[in-house]
């Protein structure tokens, strides 16, 4: 069994193409949850990042961020030499799938370093936060919760905090290692709770092999999702794999029952996939809860239909493999047509990871060349034998970070004026812009009862956003 590397962000905006992380914690613990090592790195704000004020309320970084002395960049490569030096490992987060993973490849794209790291090489990747809900939904004392006011559990970690563990230090609430030790500790208490078969559960499934392997020996499994703030549980089988996107096995809800879909022809089939009430979902391979059926079981539809209808609908199914290839064909055809629809907008180099694809293995080699000098004159020099543009550009945005008199007039110029454009807008962008993190600030200020430690904080970040507004208003 891997060891799990526990790793948490603090982040100077809530985008993860438009933000940069500030500070990263990890903790490694072995198979047992005992620690054998940690780490905490805090960075400067990059120039030409807008930081969010509400983000920094939150996560207490300003003050860190403002007396570092280590760059983003620096910061990034120290936490690739951690990653080298615990992999392979389970890299586990709370809500990676929807943050942390994320931000953690755009920015490693950002900074020309590898970036799948912690998924590659024998690494995987574990969300506990999917994990929590499951076993609050099945074991609803394996955890305290605060409760939401549509009487829905709240799972965010300093809420779990302090209901379950009183003793947490409170001072380094909302920071990065806190995050870490509140998950170890969330993680220790369900593995010793009667939640204990669904921590054991989520180990099989870390891994996409795995976690592929389960879905289709299985005839039929419980899986659970969340929803309008609630986890749900669904009694599943397998039917085929997603007509557009690789490594999304696509379950069939076994409250349906099949035998009036698999008589439509293809245009009904395709017209009823995209109607309210889904009787198919996607289950990507990013570490999915798959438990034995008997969990869906306890649920009052699940129940009413019984086991033996239950496994009829599912063999009915897997003999039926024309439909099955319907459904995949469908799907594919109308992922094709909503991407189609979107390939309009033009995409800026930060969103053009995913979308894009991979660097080219001579690319890469170049940007494993950029990192080996030292001296940032080299590294101006190498940027042209990189061949795809976004890497030539972000390139030379680590330049303009790091060692900007590296580069010539115009290109400063060119770099420097694209960005003062971009954060003295005034439009509504997907990025935080100074007028907008002036906005925020205001509507602050302006809270009920607000109070004095608040408004200082504010106060701070106000003085930042307006020394950065006259830096960038002499190239506007």
């Amino acid at each position: 069994m891997k060891n799990y590397g526990i790793i948490d962000i603090e982040s100077q905006g809530a985008s993860t193409s438009y933000s940069s992380i500030i500070s990263i914690a990890g903790i490694l613990v072995d198979p047992e949850l005992q620690e054998l090592e940690r780490f905490e790195l805090y960075c400067r704000n990059k120039p030409g990042y807008v930081p969010d004020p509400y983000s920094l309320w939150v996560n207490k970084g300003f003050d860190r961020m403002q007396s570092s002395n280590l760059s983003h960049f620096e910061m990034m490569k120290q936490l690739h030499q951690y990653i080298d030096k615990w992999s392979p490992c389970i890299w586990t987060t709370w809500n990676g799938f929807g943050f942390d993973f994320v931000l953690l490849q755009k920015e490693a794209y950002k900074s020309l370093l590898p970036i799948y790291k912690t998924n590659l090489g024998g690494n995987e990747h574990c969300d506990f936060l999917p994990v929590a809900r499951a076993s609050k939904l099945f074991f609803p004392d394996c955890l305290k919760t605060d409760i939401s006011e549509k009487k829905n559990p709240i799972f965010k970690l300093d809420s779990l905090g302090p209901r379950n563990f009183p003793d947490l230090d409170t001072t380094k609430f909302h920071t990065a290692i806190q995050d870490c030790e509140t998950l170890l500790r969330v993680m220790k208490k369900l593995k010793q709770s009667k939640a204990n078969q669904i921590y054991e559960a989520s180990k099989l499934t870390t891994s996409k092999i795995s976690a592929r392997e389960k879905i289709e020996k299985e005839r039929v499994f419980t899986t659970c999702f969340y929803f309008y703030g609630k986890m749900r549980s669904f009694l599943t089988t397998y039917i085929c794999e997603h007509g557009a996107y690789q490594n999304w096995p696509m379950l069939f809800c076994l409250e349906k029952d099949p035998r009036d879909l698999i008589k439509l022809d293809y245009n009904s089939l395709k017209e009823s996939l995209q109607k309210p009430g889904k009787w198919i979902r996607a289950c990507p391979l990013k570490h999915p809860i798959i438990l034995p059926a008997e969990y869906a079981l306890k649920t009052d539809i699940y129940k009413s239909i019984g086991m033996p209808k239950l496994l009829e609908r599912a063999n009915l199914i897997h003999s039926n493999k024309e439909f099955s290839k319907k459904v995949s064909l469908a799907l594919g055809e109308i992922a094709k047509e909503k991407k189609k629809a979107k390939e309009d907008t033009p995409l800026l180099v930060e969103d053009s990871l995913y979308a894009k694809g991979f660097p080219s293995p001579g690319d890469v080699e170049v940007m494993k060349n950029f990192h080996e000098v030292k001296d940032w004159v080299e590294k101006n020099e190498i940027l042209p034998k990189i061949k795809d543009e976004r890497f030539s550009y972000l390139g030379k945005r680590l330049i303009y970070q790091n060692a900007p008199k590296v580069l010539s007039p115009n290109e400063y110029k060119e770099i420097h004026s694209d960005i003062a454009k971009k954060i003295l807008s005034a439009e509504e962008t997907r990025w935080t812009t100074i007028p907008m993190a002036e906005n925020l600030i205001d509507n602050i200020r302006n809270e009920k009862d607000i109070s004095d430690s608040k408004l200082d904080y504010m106060n701070k970040i106000d003085v930042y956003l307006q020394q950065m507004r006259a830096f960038y208003e002499k190239a506007a």
